[in-house]
């Protein structure tokens, strides 16, 4: 067995290996998640703004955006901006395009991907990610995963 290569200790009962190779490649989503729970613990200046609530570094609060785009529609959102923007610049060149996805990306179901990620979750490590980005949720317009609806049905 490889020994850790990177350990994060902190007030908290236990100690998270963040990685066991130079790389990081080997860290489940299960470690992740435990890394990412432990760090908001200790407050939000402890989080990489990659996993930090995006409300946060967004502000819609305080900001009036005139568009929020989601990952999940990506395509058709560029899209959209790409047709707004040239409209509001009288900009008429008609090769401007969005880039395609990455060809390994274009068949995933993220259903499928949330099953297979958060099926080892615990329902208590549910709950602490649904408590540290429940605004991104309600501000964002998303919905809980129905992968999180069930197992926090199966826990309560």
């Amino acid at each position: 067995m490889q020994q850790p290569s990177i350990m994060l200790r902190n007030q908290c009962k236990y100690a998270i290996v963040v990685c066991r190779s130079p790389s990081g490649d080997d860290v489940t989503f299960e470690e992740f998640v435990q890394y990412v729970i432990q760090e908001a613990r200790l407050g939000s200046q402890h989080l990489d703004f990659h996993w930090m609530p995006q409300y946060t570094l967004c502000q819609p609060c305080h900001i009036n955006y005139d568009f929020v785009g989601h990952y999940e529609t990506l395509h058709s959102d560029a899209q959209h901006l790409i047709r707004h923007i040239s409209r509001l610049t009288n900009y008429t060149n008609t090769h401007l395009h969005f880039p395609a996805t990455d060809p390994d990306n274009r068949n995933r179901n993220s259903a499928e991907f949330l099953r297979k990620f958060y099926g080892n979750i615990s329902t208590n490590n549910i709950v602490r990610l649904l408590k540290l980005y429940r605004k991104d949720y309600g501000v964002f317009g998303y919905k809980l995963p129905e992968i999180a609806r069930q197992k926090l049905n199966m826990g309560s």
